[in-house]
């Protein structure tokens, strides 16, 4: 998470163009060539943020939708360009790409809101065992996948999140299950996140692209470390309902309501400790079998 942080500390881009920030790979992607799109997703957060009067504390991001159009490159420098496409009475609307070579690899929009009165309503948080009953999934997944080293950063040790899986265990990978069956995550970060309300969206935008796709994979009794799975992001989109202090647990409900013709449709919802709901995600993937 430390590092996480660092890396949602943006600057301005070398050349001082309006509204460019410079952003770093993580150390992890350098090693294993493969840029996580989650955190290219919250920079882009970050970047719009920074152009946005009063969205520290009156206008806040309330959604997201960004299309990832090429793989990135660990090994090049990543800049976020803004464009400023609205900013309205209660609403801000911003464009971010995320460009490596004069190429755009992630395109997102993000809207930001000042608050207003209205009706309340949402759903029941789902009932789930307590995080601390949860053995941590880096200690789980190190007994269930053995041998495999080289998928030590996606799942086998311990990333900014700490994540607790409701039922991992043996069989997990290999049982079938059915679409409607959701797939309960605690997720809460590492080490704390300081009091900033962009900064705690963006970790929060960060752990909305962890694990998602994985539920597209269990009603066929596959897994994303199969050597014979391609999945990847085609877009992600995320909503904040209300803003939320993302050091504490949180119950991340995802399923995956549709594949076919290589492509995948999953959903989270994100629920603290007491049920309140907090944030919704939906994801389409690429999920190829290579053999």
């Amino acid at each position: 998470m430390a590092e996480l942080l660092t890396l949602l500390d943006l600057a301005p881009a070398p050349d001082d163009r309006p509204d460019v920030f410079a952003a770093e790979h993580a150390r992890t992607s350098v090693h294993t060539g493969h840029v996580f799109g989650g955190l290219v997703a919250a920079q882009a957060l970050v970047a719009a943020a920074r152009t946005v009067e009063g969205s520290s504390g009156v206008r806040a991001p309330h959604s997201l939708h960004a299309y990832f159009l090429r793989a990135g490159d660990a090994t090049r420098p990543l800049r976020m360009e803004v464009t400023r496409l609205r900013d309205g009475r209660s609403i801000s609307h911003r464009r971010v790409s995320a460009v490596q070579d004069d190429r755009v690899i992630m395109e997102m929009t993000c809207s930001f809101a000042t608050p207003q009165a209205g009706g309340r309503h949402q759903v029941a948080g789902p009932q789930a065992p307590a995080p601390q009953t949860l053995p941590p999934d880096h200690h789980a997944l190190t007994e269930l996948l053995p041998g495999r080293e080289a998928f030590a950063s996606y799942g086998t040790s311990l990333d900014a999140f700490e994540l607790r899986t409701v039922g991992l265990g043996p069989g997990w990978f290999s049982t079938p299950v059915p679409p409607e069956e959701p797939t309960l995550v605690w997720k809460r970060p590492g080490s704390p996140v300081p009091a900033d309300p962009v900064l705690h969206a963006a970790v929060l935008t960060y752990a909305s692209d962890m694990r998602i796709l994985h539920t597209a994979l269990r009603p066929h009794a596959r897994s994303a470390y199969d050597a014979s799975v391609s999945p990847a992001t085609l877009d992600h989109a995320l909503w904040f309902h209300r803003p939320v202090d993302a050091n504490q647990w949180m119950l991340w409900r995802m399923d995956s309501p549709w594949a076919a013709d290589g492509r995948s449709l999953t959903r989270a919802q994100v629920h603290l400790a007491d049920g309140t709901l907090v944030a919704s995600a939906a994801q389409e993937g690429f999920v190829r079998y290579t053999s």
